[in-house]
């Protein structure tokens, strides 16, 4: 452990970076922070001494708990805008739940090294499917894809989600214009259930860092730290509106590269550092 009395203001400078960097990268792509977030954060607090035992639960869920923030904002915009299908939310929402209580169970019972294994991996297959699929012009919903594969598919999204810190939106988004949801109306709809990946998520880091009983870092509530949050949902919110400005002079494929290139910078770094 770092000596403490000498991490503040260190912290608070790469937290006010981490925020803007992720904020920009997430109104130039049009995501949640969380992917950018995740590794950012356990990089920081391993540089600043921190134990890397718990550096990527505490990214994790430091990254949860800034989607929660920043998405309920988001999902109410859409909201009001009648962008939110309220008939998918209210039937995806159970199952991703669930998913997201089993994956913080599950990445709170395994180490930090294999957390790492797991987000790197992840991240390269949707730095892949970014990399190579192509955005659907029509509507047609997938005949495969009934109720219950959506329902089971929205719990993998909840699980998958939970252990790599984001909101999912990157997954359901596309999920959704498999079933013939228009596009405006499904990134509405992801903001939503990026909430209601968030809230469980957060509460399970907590409870599951807490009971763990060994040491956190100050300003921690379980595996949930409240200085990270603090910085970084501030910081991220007033540099998105300039990400969102430079991706309108960027074109859709363009865009689809850049951010393959940034999960796929990510990944390899995370690798690396096994």
């Amino acid at each position: 452990m770092a000596d403490t009395s000498m991490i503040p203001a260190d912290l608070i400078l790469l937290l006010l970076a981490i925020g803007c960097m992720g904020g920009f990268l997430s109104g130039l792509l049009g995501v949640g922070g969380g992917i950018i977030f995740v590794p950012a954060l356990f990089f920081s607090l391993s540089s600043l001494g921190f134990s890397e035992e718990h550096a990527m639960h505490i990214a994790i869920g430091s990254s949860l708990a800034v989607v929660m923030a920043t998405g309920s904002t988001s999902a109410f915009s859409h909201y009001k805008r009648g962008g939110v299908d309220i008939a998918l939310l209210r039937a995806w929402s159970v199952p991703i739940v669930i998913g997201v209580l089993l994956g913080a169970v599950v990445a709170s019972s395994v180490k930090s090294a294999v957390l790492k294994e797991i987000f790197a991996g992840m991240t390269l297959i949707i730095a892949l499917y970014m990399a190579f699929s192509k955005d659907r012009t029509d509507v047609v919903p997938l005949r495969f894809l009934t109720q219950a594969v959506q329902k089971f598919l929205a719990a993998v999204i909840g699980l998958v989600s939970a252990m790599l810190g984001v909101g999912g939106a990157i997954l359901t988004v596309p999920l959704m214009s498999y079933i013939g949801l228009p596009m405006p109306r499904a990134v509405g709809t992801g903001a939503a259930l990026g909430v209601a990946v968030a809230v469980p998520g957060v509460l399970s880091y907590m409870v599951t860092g807490f009971l763990s009983g060994e040491p956190l870092p100050p300003w921690s509530i379980g595996y949930v730290n409240l200085l990270t949050v603090a910085m970084i949902i501030p910081s991220s919110m007033l540099l998105a509106p300039l990400g969102v400005k430079v991706s309108h002079n960027m074109p859709r494929a363009m865009l689809r590269r850049v951010f393959a290139a940034v999960l796929m910078i990510v990944s390899v770094r995370m690798f690396l550092s096994l």
